[in-house]
């Protein structure tokens, strides 16, 4: 299952889905976002990975952190949030750590009731 986004203007919210993605895939995903014309900085991005099976391994997490560092000034975005079925994901725990190091506000979430608090500030 590819990356697939969905933008909701009104939510000022894209929401990404598909299984775990290569650096490459999520280079175009972002490429597209951000010609996309609903597309507006200051949109949040919600990662949704309740479908996704096959996690990727820290090496990959870390290429495609990279991919999102560097679309990170173009895009803009408000906060990214991180929605996961698993108790424990590595992926997801790793892209956390960088994103903190690096000063992204991303966040690793459970319920999409909280990640939705979190980028909505509500």
């Amino acid at each position: 299952m590819a990356l697939r986004y969905d933008i909701d203007p009104a939510r000022r919210l894209t929401t990404i889905t598909g299984e775990y993605a290569a650096p490459e895939e999520w280079a175009a995903l972002l490429g597209a976002v951000l010609v996309d014309p609903e597309w507006q900085p200051g949109f949040a991005f919600l990662r949704d990975l309740r479908d996704a099976t096959t996690p990727v391994d820290a090496a990959t997490v870390i290429r495609i952190m990279d991919v999102v560092k560097q679309f990170w000034p173009l895009l803009r975005p408000t906060r990214a949030a991180i929605l996961t079925p698993r108790e424990f994901d590595p992926a997801v725990m790793t892209a956390h750590a960088l994103a903190d190091t690096d000063g992204l506000p991303v966040r690793m979430f459970s319920t999409i009731e909280t990640a939705l608090e979190w980028l909505t500030g509500t």
